[in-house]
């Protein structure tokens, strides 16, 4: 599999216990006091600029990398924090390459897998904004294939062996793809005959004697899950909004990208096929086998570094820095260093709780985790949100990745590890499972 995270791991945010976090706060904090210079004037007013997060807290999210370093959680981990446009704190831990003893920076090069969508989500908003195309566009404007989707009234085959269909209500518009409401399917359903249908025909899988237009019409004959619109579920459906965008602009989705999002954000190290020079700082991917050690995986076997195409969903190569520049982009409102990529009416778009509980696996309503634009959202809804804040939004990618932006107290927090789902990964403590815990103790409370 190249890309994207299991959801059911993804919507069950992990909230560990901040035991850690207790232990770092306590300690001498009299050395200051003890120093003349360090007590005001009668006669002065002492300023003292409040920190832009807890420092006890960026202590003991140092502390905790290097645990899970230490008892081979992850081979490295960098966790990016934030504040007002302003980097304040970056975390590193471990190795890029254990075997080679490089360490793991904001600058390593990492498969950032389903944190590609956010981007391409980005992309189609340009578009819109051009003029080129509208969000109630069938997506079979751009793709014929789809105009003859069908939508399975059962997931499991009839005495026939086949998958029973009926005709689609109406066409599947670009919307229901930003929104994942488009029925389409994806390579994580083991449980059904028509989840086995999308594993057998994953257009992930292939050499580049297979053209996109191919994979599409592969992906097009598949039957939807449901009706268009008529719920949420995690999909292939950005790597047709990636499709669309080559179609639509006449541009390679590499191309435009470069030519609208990263040259002009400056993000350097981001690509799809990343040179000979960026591949020097790739991160080695790991897993976890049958016995609980951690691996490298096999050259051949990294099927992400391996992909001969552009994949809307996933497939990015980047770095934490380079990524923190699209995500400050996106709290912004479009903008960055006084280049605009998107305009605000686009942004809000995209963090707009679009799809709520209603339509949501329970998972996710249950903490208040709404879907925008290809991006989650946390919205006032009738779950419980003990840590993210409302307006918070963000995404994750599969090798364990993960980013939130925090408009309310001006926060971008990013956390990148290199983790392919093994035998026992699920036995181990991962990135994900840390990054809430350590992000919000760190943002002061009055924020």
């Amino acid at each position: 599999m190249l890309t994207t995270f299991d959801p059911a791991r993804g919507v069950a945010l992990t909230f560990a216990a901040l035991s850690a976090l207790a232990l770092a706060a306590c300690g001498n904090g009299n050395d200051a006091a003890d120093t003349p210079s360090a007590v005001a004037s009668p006669t002065e007013a002492a300023t003292v600029e409040a920190p832009a997060f807890a420092p006890q807290a960026l202590a003991a999210m140092d502390a905790r990398l290097e645990a899970l370093v230490a008892n081979q959680d992850r081979s490295g981990l960098v966790l990016l924090m934030a504040r007002h446009g302003q980097v304040e704190h970056v975390s590193t831990a471990g190795y890029a390459s254990v075997a080679d003893g490089t360490p793991m920076t904001a600058d390593t090069l990492v498969r950032i897998a389903s944190m590609t969508k956010p981007v391409t989500a980005a992309a189609i908003m340009i578009l819109v904004e051009d003029g080129v195309l509208s969000l109630a566009d069938p997506v079979a404007t751009y793709i014929p294939a789809f105009a003859n989707a069908r939508v399975a009234t059962s997931t499991s085959v009839d005495d026939s062996y086949e998958i029973p269909t009926e005709s689609l209500s109406r066409p599947i518009t670009i919307e229901d793809l930003l929104t994942h409401t488009s029925g389409i399917g994806y390579i994580f359903d083991y449980e059904t005959n028509l989840g086995a249908a999308y594993i057998g025909n994953d257009i992930y899988q292939g050499g580049p004697e297979i053209t996109m237009d191919q994979r599409m019409e592969t992906l097009a004959g598949l039957p939807l899950y449901f009706q268009p619109g008529e719920r949420w579920y995690y999909s292939f459906s950005n790597d047709v909004l990636g499709h669309v965008v080559a179609v639509a602009s006449g541009q390679s989705l590499e191309s435009f990208k470069q030519e609208r999002i990263f040259g002009p954000l400056g993000m350097t190290s981001t690509s799809y096929f990343p040179n000979e020079a960026l591949r020097e700082r790739l991160a080695t991917l790991y897993t976890h086998d049958d016995l609980g050690d951690m691996v490298a995986v096999e050259g051949s076997a990294d099927q992400a570094a391996l992909a001969p195409f552009e994949a809307g969903g996933a497939g990015l190569f980047s770095t934490t820095n380079d990524y923190f520049r699209f995500a400050q982009m996106l709290l912004n409102g479009g903008e960055l260093d006084g280049v605009r990529v998107l305009s605000e009416d686009s942004v809000a778009a995209m963090t707009t709780a679009h799809v709520q509980a209603d339509r949501l696996p329970a998972g996710m309503a249950g903490i208040d985790m709404a879907f925008g634009y290809s991006l989650s959202v946390i919205h006032d809804g009738p779950g419980d949100h003990p840590l993210r804040r409302f307006g918070d939004f963000g995404w994750g990618g599969y090798f364990d990745t993960n980013f939130v932006v925090s408009p309310s107290t001006g926060t971008v927090a990013i956390i990148m590890a290199q983790e392919l789902p093994g035998a026992s990964t699920g036995e181990t403590t991962g990135a994900r499972d840390v990054f809430d815990p350590l992000v919000y103790a760190a943002i002061p409370v009055e924020s």
